[in-house]
């Protein structure tokens, strides 16, 4: 990931479905999308309520395979200050309802550069096959902590299985973006009637608590104590007919950039 994944980890609950782990206040189960049927989303990141980023996020999840596509760029104020424009793409098999990632590719202008990575995966474990340019600016990510990593996107396909099977968010995952390896835990904590979701009328909203914080590739000399210290947020999902559980807002907590709100613009399917 070429943006810190502790930034983005809300994506991980981009395709989240679930409920309560009360069944009584779990709501209506909504009917899924076709099994062909990429869904699209598009989400404006807010701070202090002015727009700093748009994300574009197709996802689609068959029986045997699965491909997560993002595009994140600057907006608002951000983007006088930055160029960003990031295109990343994760992709692999599903079997025994287990997922089997195969590739990740990152690449856009980040952190002042042209970047580009990609993760190939051997085995089941993470192998950095591209980084332009190299991150010599950081510690090495050892073994032990890359090895039961997955990149971001692939994360999210994790999750959305997971709680397909289950009906809840709650696990545990390690993100490994190239450079650094987070560490993040969810939970499902209960419903709320969000006001704001379609801005007419009010609907109940599963609540999933998150949280993350860094455990490796940490920049050379740097103590970075606020990155090892637990942050994270929620997230708020609803039903939707032919899509079933969607992400409608997202508040996130982090030391080093503050406080984030992402709110749901855009829903459709691509079918083609």
């Amino acid at each position: 990931m070429l943006l810190p994944a502790c930034c983005l980890f809300f994506l991980t609950g981009v395709f989240l479905a679930g409920g309560s782990s009360r069944a009584e206040e779990t709501p209506p189960p909504a009917s899924l999308p076709a099994a062909s049927a990429a869904i699209l989303t598009r989400y404006t990141v807010y701070t202090h309520w002015l727009p700093v980023m748009k994300l574009d996020i197709s996802f689609l999840l068959e029986k045997t395979r699965y491909q997560v596509s993002m595009q994140a760029r600057a907006e608002g104020l951000l983007s006088i200050f930055t160029r960003l424009r990031i295109q990343s793409v994760a992709s692999g098999s599903i079997s025994d309802d287990v997922v089997l990632p195969s590739r990740y590719d990152s690449q856009g202008w980040s952190r002042s550069a042209q970047r580009h990575v990609i993760l190939d995966y051997r085995q089941g474990q993470p192998v950095v096959t591209l980084q332009e340019p190299k991150e010599t600016d950081r510690e090495p990510v050892p073994d032990a902590l890359r090895q039961h990593g997955t990149d971001i996107l692939t994360t999210m396909a994790k999750v959305i299985l997971t709680v397909r099977q289950t009906g809840h968010c709650d696990g545990a995952y390690d993100v490994f973006d190239g450079i650094r390896v987070s560490h993040f835990t969810l939970k499902t904590s209960g419903q709320d009637m969000q006001p704001d979701v379609f801005q007419d009328r009010q609907v109940p909203a599963m609540r999933c608590d998150f949280v993350g914080y860094q455990i490796a590739g940490f920049i050379k000399g740097h103590q970075a104590k606020a990155l090892r210290e637990p942050h994270g947020g929620t997230v708020w999902f609803i039903n939707v007919d032919g899509y079933g559980p969607v992400p409608v807002r997202t508040e996130i907590n982090h030391p080093k950039v503050g406080h984030l709100t992402v709110k749901l613009d855009k829903l459709s399917k691509d079918e083609g």
